[in-house]
C-alpha cells in the first residue's frame, strides 16, 4: 500500500478533525447530467493550474492552495517582498534557539540577487550526521517565497517567476500559489494540492493532490478498492452504514483509477478517486487523488445543516470537475500524445524550446544530449550540429514545449 502519510492531502488540510471512512459494497449508478443550476454554475468557466496540473472550473470558484514541494517545501506570502532580510533574521534566530549547540554555517545571498540563503546545524549531534538544513527566501514580483532545501535547488530558484493566480503558464515547469517555477526536466520530487470552494454552493469541497515519489508497496493490491477492502475486513461490524452511489474503475486523462461515491447516514456526500502509478514518473506519479465533499461548514465535513446538492446533481457536479482535471502542458514530462520531433534542417512546425538527442549507443549520443535546449521560432529551419552528414542525419529534436515567460 501507499504510505499515505508521506502525502499531505489538502482535503485533511481544510478539514481537520474529519474521520476516513470505508465503504459498503459496489451499487453502481447511471451519472446524472447537470441540473439546470449546475448548467447556469458551468456557463462561464476558467483554467486554475497548481504544480503541472490544470482544473477546469466554474467561473465562480475560489482556488484555495494545499501543500507544495519541488523538491523542497514552498511556502508563499503575498505581498512580503519587501520583508525578506525581517523574515530570513526571524528563521536564523528560530534555528539557534533549537539547542544550546545550535549553529548557523552561511547567511547570506542564495542563487539569485532577490535571495537570501541560511545554512545551520540544530544540534552537535546533527553535525556530527552532517546534518545540515538550507532554507532560501527568494523575492519575485511583490511577493516573497520561502523554499526548504533551496542549496540542491538553485537552478529552480533561478527559474522561479511571479505570477497572477489567474494567469496559466505555457511553458513545462510548476504553477506555485503567486508563482511559476519553469522546469522541463521532470527529474524531482513533486508533491502539490489545491482546491475549490464555489460560492454558489459553499458546502462543497472538491480537492485534488498528487505525490509523485510516495512509496509504493509492489507486493499484493493497490489502490482505493483494496483499501476499501481492507477497511471493511478490519472494523467488521463496526463498519459504517453508508449508502454506496457508485463505485468502480475510473479513467481520468492518463489515468486509471478507482473511485467511490457514497453519501454517509447524515446526508453527506463523501466522493474519491484515486490512481496509483508504480512508475513513480511526472507522466504517472506514484499517488493522485481527488476528494470532493457536500455538507461542509467551518472546514468539517458534516457540520453544515443539510447538503445542498441532491445524489443525482452531487454525481453530474463530481463528473465535470474530475474529468476536468489534466495535465497543463502536452510536452515532456508531461506528454501525453505523441511527441513533435524533426530532423535537422527541417522546417520547425511549433515555436517553443526544442531538444537534440541521438540514439542510445550512439559514440556521441551523451555529447548530443548534454546540451541545452534550443528556443526555436515556428517556420525557421532546425539547426544542424555540423556532425559528418551519416551523423547529422540520426539526430531527433524533440519539442520540449513552449518558451518560458
Amino acid at each position: 500500500m501507499i504510505r499515505r502519510a508521506l502525502t499531505i492531502s489538502l482535503a485533511a488540510l481544510l478539514l481537520a478533525g474529519c474521520q476516513s471512512h470505508a465503504y459498503p459494497e459496489k451499487n453502481m449508478s447511471e451519472p446524472a447530467a447537470l441540473s439546470p443550476r449546475l448548467q447556469a454554475l458551468f456557463a462561464k468557466t476558467k483554467q486554475v493550474c497548481f504544480g503541472r496540473y490544470v482544473m477546469e472550473v466554474p467561473a465562480e470558484a475560489k482556488q484555495l492552495w494545499g501543500f507544495q514541494e519541488f523538491p523542497g517545501e514552498i511556502v508563499t506570502h503575498v505581498g512580503a517582498a519587501g520583508h525578506m532580510k525581517e523574515m530570513a533574521e526571524g528563521y536564523r534566530a528560530k534555528e539557534l534557539a533549537k539547542s544550546k549547540t545550535a549553529e548557523i554555517t552561511f547567511f547570506g545571498p542564495g542563487a539569485t540577487i532577490n535571495s537570501l540563503q541560511i545554512r545551520s546545524f540544530e544540534s552537535d549531534i546533527a553535525k556530527q550526521y552532517g546534518a545540515e538544513e538550507t532554507y532560501t527566501f527568494v523575492s519575485a514580483g511583490p511577493h516573497l517565497f520561502e523554499w526548504s532545501g533551496g542549496r540542491k535547488n538553485a537552478d529552480l530558484i533561478r527559474a522561479l517567476r511571479p505570477r497572477d493566480n489567474a494567469y496559466i503558464p505555457t511553458a513545462p515547469g510548476v504553477c506555485i500559489d503567486h508563482g511559476f517555477v519553469a522546469d522541463a526536466s521532470g527529474t524531482f520530487q513533486e508533491i502539490f494540492s489545491a482546491g475549490i470552494r464555489l460560492p454558489s454552493f459553499p458546502d462543497v469541497s472538491f480537492s485534488v493532490d498528487s505525490n509523485k515519489l510516495a512509496t509504493v508497496d509492489d507486493t499484493g493490491d493497490v489502490g482505493l478498492l483494496a483499501s476499501i477492502a481492507q477497511q471493511k475486513k478490519d472494523l467488521g461490524h463496526r463498519y459504517p452504514k453508508l449508502t454506496t452511489l457508485r463505485e468502480g474503475k475510473r479513467t481520468v486523462g492518463v489515468w486509471q483509477g478507482e473511485e467511490s461515491l457514497v453519501r454517509r447516514a447524515d446526508g453527506t456526500h463523501d466522493f474519491e478517486w484515486e490512481a496509483v502509478g508504480k512508475e513513480r514518473t511526472t507522466l504517472h506519479p506514484a499517488w493522485i487523488n481527488a476528494k470532493m465533499y457536500t455538507k461542509v461548514a467551518a472546514n468539517r465535513i458534516g457540520a453544515a445543516d443539510t447538503a445542498s446538492l441532491s445524489d443525482e446533481e452531487a454525481i453530474a457536479l463530481w463528473n465535470r470537475l474530475l474529468d476536468g482535471v489534466r495535465f497543463r502542458v502536452n510536452a515532456p514530462p508531461t506528454q501525453t500524445g505523441a511527441p513533435v520531433t524533426v530532423r535537422s534542417g527541417e522546417i520547425i512546425p511549433l515555436s517553443g524550446m526544442w531538444r537534440a538527442s541521438l540514439p542510445p549507443g550512439h559514440p556521441q549520443a551523451a555529447w548530443v544530449g548534454s546540451k541545452s535546449s534550443i528556443v526555436r521560432q515556428k517556420g525557421m529551419p532546425m539547426i544542424r550540429f555540423g556532425l559528418s552528414p551519416a551523423d547529422e542525419a540520426l539526430v531527433v529534436w524533440t519539442w520540449m514545449g513552449e518558451a518560458s515567460e
